[in-house]
């Protein structure tokens, strides 16, 4: 209801009234609507990815921790290296200390010698976003990890993500920074590889070991907004540490209208990560209007755009 009542007056205020006094406590601004509708993360943006144009924002450059949003440009840095899927990986006790999977990090079963392909760890790592198949992905490709990072890094770079610093590949490290809209970025090269787009779709998947079937195991994705009947989730990840809170970013449709790239950093909790991402899904069209009713220029934002 407050999506319709605020297109009525917005319409109404631009075509009848435009310099009532009324209008000046109607939001000016998409970032404006956001707040009077009660987004409250840290920071957050929305881009139409089909025009570049900046819809809302808070705190866009502000730097902040991405915890496992930083597995996205690790599997595309491991997809630069041409990498063979079926190749399979032995799991070290490094893995696992990586992961922390002996306390508080999200892992797959495994053990050091347990082995799995590229494939199944690129799954594990962008459906269940755990910690030792992130570090095994990267360490797949033969690359030490300060040459890792420094080809994470790179990428950012080049991607136009130019406040972003990784340090290593399963986002564990709070000294890990990115911000809102640098990782709009790196969301839109994640949504135009149509093999990692595929598998952040996959709502779970079947991890097969290549050589101990006891560790075979069902993985589920950590996205609840995949199959929500209002918002088309078309590529996204979670993150969480302490440092952090919870970061969710999603590539997405709400209901007919544009492919919308949506960064939200910093919930206290994940649901309301979700459900402030799909409210912000839904202003967009509002937020549109805005823009035009008070004739604000189109912000055009680096490598944002994303095929079809």
């Amino acid at each position: 209801m407050l999506k319709k009542s605020v297109s009525i007056i917005i319409l109404t205020i631009l075509f009848i009234a435009p310099t009532s006094v009324f209008a000046l406590s109607m939001p000016r601004t998409g970032s404006e609507l956001a707040d009077m509708s009660g987004i409250s993360a840290k920071a957050y943006i929305v881009v139409n990815t089909e025009t570049g144009q900046t819809l809302a924002a808070k705190n866009e450059n502000m730097a902040r921790v991405p915890a496992s949003l930083t597995k996205l440009m690790t599997a595309l840095v491991v997809l630069d290296t041409k990498p063979k899927l079926s190749k399979t990986v032995s799991m070290t006790k490094a893995d696992q200390t990586a992961g922390a999977c002996a306390s508080s990090g999200v892992c797959i079963k495994a053990k050091a010698g347990v082995k799995f392909t590229v494939d199944g760890l690129f799954h594990a790592t962008l459906i269940l976003s755990a910690n030792n198949a992130a570090n095994a992905l990267a360490r797949s490709t033969g690359l030490a990890p300060e040459k890792f990072a420094e080809k994470m890094n790179e990428k950012a770079r080049q991607l136009g993500a130019l406040n972003t610093k990784f340090n290593e590949p399963t986002g564990m490290d709070p000294n890990n920074t990115t911000t809102a809209a640098d990782y709009a970025k790196i969301l839109a090269a994640t949504f135009n590889n149509a093999y990692l787009k595929k598998i952040t779709n996959l709502q779970k998947y079947t991890l097969r070991s290549s050589n101990n079937s006891k560790y075979n195991q069902v993985i589920k994705n950590t996205n609840k907004l995949l199959g929500d009947s209002d918002i088309k989730v078309l590529v996204a990840k979670t993150g969480y540490l302490d440092e952090s809170r919870y970061n969710f970013a999603a590539m997405a449709r709400y209901k007919n209208g544009p492919k919308l790239a949506i960064v939200v950093l910093g919930k206290e909790h994940l649901y309301s990560a979700f459900a402030e991402t799909k409210l912000l899904a839904s202003l967009a069209e509002d937020a549109q209007i805005l823009a035009f009713a008070n004739n604000q220029s189109i912000v055009l934002g680096t490598n944002i755009t994303a095929g079809q």
